[in-house]
């Protein structure tokens, strides 16, 4: 088994709040070894609102059993 395997076979049996903690954990050590972050994405209010619409036929179809 890889190093990689073991640590995410250790990671999925932590709860919740412990995988939480690892995230922000393995977040801020990215954070520091890159140093930037990447830039915002200039998302125009329609891309957003057409991204919401479909998500939410997605989820009608979804309760419809679609």
């Amino acid at each position: 088994m890889s190093p990689l395997a073991e640590i995410e076979a250790a990671a999925d049996s932590l709860p919740p709040q412990q995988q939480q903690q690892l995230l922000l954990f393995l977040a801020a050590r990215l954070h520091a070894a890159d140093g930037a972050l990447p830039p915002p994405r200039d998302l125009s209010q329609e891309q957003i609102a057409k991204w919401i619409a479909d998500d939410e036929a997605g989820y009608r179809r979804f309760l419809a059993g679609a």
